[in-house]
């Protein structure tokens, strides 16, 4: 079942960052779908529960350097 998920990062700076974020999550087994912004400190991703858990998607991101705020 998708779900839809809009995670408040803070740390990207640039478009690379947002690149950086895209490719490590659309590795993940379920996500379906990527969208990042260092302007609007935020990422929404489209995935699948039953695949993907949003603590693994937002563990990812930590895993990267960035935070991902509660």
């Amino acid at each position: 079942m998708p779900e839809s998920l809009k995670l408040h990062v803070t740390g990207m700076t640039c478009g690379g960052c947002e690149n950086a974020v895209h490719l490590t999550l659309t590795q993940l087994r379920g996500v379906r779908e990527v969208t990042a912004s260092h302007k609007q400190n935020s990422v929404n991703v489209t995935y699948d529960t039953g695949q993907v858990t949003a603590e693994k998607i937002k563990q990812a991101i930590e895993d990267l350097g960035y935070h991902v705020a509660a």
